[in-house]
């Protein structure tokens, strides 16, 4: 009966602590779902405003991701090593690094936003580029890299880690959901057909806190339940905790009675 409740208690707490770390991403969807969805065009620039297009590079070009070639306006590279510590095991990140050049969203409305993504969130699925380890040896190209990091591939007597290499990438022309604080600044003159006029564009860019720039190349729709997952499962752990801990001390409670009968 003690077990049982200390059970659900030990649930119960597990199951908050989760809901309370997910409780950002909780407000995110809260955020995203308020927001509609603004063509760039008719977009006013004097807050926070939600847009959906594809990816264009902006004049200052694209950054090479290192492990894989690949291009983009966007690049996390993350490199784990593999360490024991007693009977347990567990990844530890060595690297953890971010590249990145403003670029354009178009949505077809007849403008182009600016997106400007230095401290946004950027949620993205991370892919697992290379791996090295015993008898498999990290390529000349990714052992160049950690060298340049001061780290090597091998141990102190020679030989290998077990490493892993993941990159994360917003490549030009894929989809792009943005939703986060947002200007108007002049633009270049456009023609009216009768003379050139003063223009804006919509610039989009990070502030922090609550007035974060949210980016991924997910839907809404995936990125709403995405965000939903980890908060729910937290209170669900936690409401099963209760649950059990109460039927716990009920019966504690009724074997109790039973004695004093």
């Amino acid at each position: 009966m003690n077990a049982l409740l200390l059970l659900g208690a030990l649930a119960f707490v597990i199951g908050g602590a989760v809901a309370l770390g997910n409780l950002k991403n909780w407000r995110r969807r809260q955020r995203i779902i308020a927001t509609p969805t603004s063509p760039i065009a008719q977009a006013p620039g004097t807050g926070f405003v939600e847009v959906k297009g594809r990816i264009v590079p902006s004049e200052q070009g694209l950054v090479t991701a290192p492990f894989s070639g690949r291009q983009g306006v966007w690049v996390r590279v993350v490199v784990q090593e593999h360490r024991r510590r007693g009977k347990s095991s567990y990844w530890a990140t060595v690297i953890d690094e971010h590249d990145m050049r403003d670029f354009m969203v178009e949505d077809g409305s007849g403008q182009m936003a600016r997106i400007r993504p230095r401290g946004a969130t950027v949620m993205l699925d991370r892919q697992n580029v290379a791996s090295s380890g015993t008898f498999n040896d990290a390529m000349p190209h990714l052992e160049a890299f950690l060298a340049s990091r001061g780290i090597t591939s091998t141990n102190w007597i020679g030989f290998n880690k077990a490493m892993r290499y993941e990159e994360e990438i917003l490549v030009p022309h894929e989809p792009l959901f943005a939703l986060g604080p947002s200007t108007r600044q002049a633009g270049p003159p456009v023609s009216d057909g009768y003379r050139m006029a003063p223009s804006s564009q919509l610039v989009m860019y990070a502030m922090g806190g609550d007035a974060e720039l949210i980016l991924t190349n997910k839907s809404e729709e995936q990125l709403v339940s995405k965000l939903a997952t980890g908060f729910i499962a937290g209170l669900v752990i936690a409401g099963i905790g209760g649950v059990v801990a109460f039927a716990g001390v009920a019966m504690y409670g009724l074997y109790y009675l039973d004695l004093v009968d």
